[in-house]
């Protein structure tokens, strides 16, 4: 048996476990110690602070409203009744929509005489334009452009001022009415219109121009503004009582009053005209 130490076993195993941990100590030893960072105090609240306790919490608030949840932190909030939430809020409608500065002298005359004021008023913004000056080239005056011949119709003697031209002209549109009272009731009007502007002499040769035509003389569309435009044809008119007329102008001139109708009427839903009370004194004067 040798006598050299072994190099072998549990020994050699404790020495390389011995410098083993030698160097993990002197690799601990060689790196640079980090001294430990110190967080600073906050700062000290003021003195007269509230405390944490004296201060109010928010609350949250979840609202369920149309399918959505809508949380509202910190308020007080005032929620609205079942009635406030289905009552639609309230529009007070006008009580007086202006279409010109004579509707109460229009309402007036025109109530008078059992016509819509809203009709009228269309008729004299074709006429004239709502100008109590207005004259033309063949002696029609005023707001309804009256002319002396309707004048004399309806036995009126003055027609200068807005009043006297106004009941002079709404009276002339009555006695129209009854002149046609034959033709048909729901197409009247526009035959009522088309005689006010042409004369109640070319009205009657379209008629009876109409009759020979194979038309109806008491309808307006698709016989009355068919035969109309034919007043102008000198192979027509020559034959005529009344001769020549523009029938076409006449045919557009009923269209523009009625479609101003219709509009005068939507702007006016709700109001009832004070169609018995006397119109202002200013409408009473006499134009320039």
């Amino acid at each position: 048996m040798s006598g050299t130490a072994p190099t072998s076993g549990p020994l050699v195993r404790m020495a390389a476990g011995a410098i083993g941990l030698s160097a993990v100590v002197a690799f601990a030893a060689a790196r640079p110690v980090t001294p430990p960072r110190v967080r600073a105090a906050p700062p000290a609240p003021p003195a007269d602070a509230p405390s944490r306790a004296e201060i109010p919490q928010p609350r949250t608030w979840a609202l369920l409203a149309g399918g959505w949840v809508v949380r509202v932190d910190a308020a007080e909030v005032e929620l609205p009744t079942l009635t406030q939430q289905t009552t639609a809020p309230h529009r007070p409608r006008p009580t007086w929509v202006s279409i010109s500065p004579f509707d109460q002298l229009i309402a007036y005359h025109a109530t008078a005489e059992g016509f819509d004021w809203r009709l009228v008023a269309a008729l004299i913004a074709e006429e004239s334009g709502f100008d109590p000056t207005s004259r033309s080239d063949k002696g029609a005056y005023g707001l309804m452009q009256v002319r002396p011949i309707a004048a004399d119709a309806v036995g009126s003697d003055e027609f200068a001022s807005p009043y006297d031209n106004v009941q002079t002209g709404v009276r002339y549109l009555r006695q129209l009415d009854e002149m046609f009272a034959d033709a048909d009731a729901e197409q009247r009007l526009e035959i009522v219109l088309a005689a006010y502007n042409i004369g109640p002499g070319h009205m009657r040769d379209a008629q009876t121009l109409a009759r020979q035509l194979g038309l109806h003389p008491g309808r307006w569309y698709g016989h009355l503004e068919q035969v109309l435009p034919l007043l102008e044809d000198p192979s027509v008119h020559r034959a005529l009582p009344n001769g020549f007329a523009q029938g076409r102008t006449t045919v557009a001139y009923v269209e523009r009053i009625l479609e101003r109708y219709q509009d005068y009427r939507q702007r006016t839903v709700g109001w009832v005209p004070p169609g018995d009370a006397p119109p202002p004194a200013s409408d009473t004067e006499a134009g320039g």
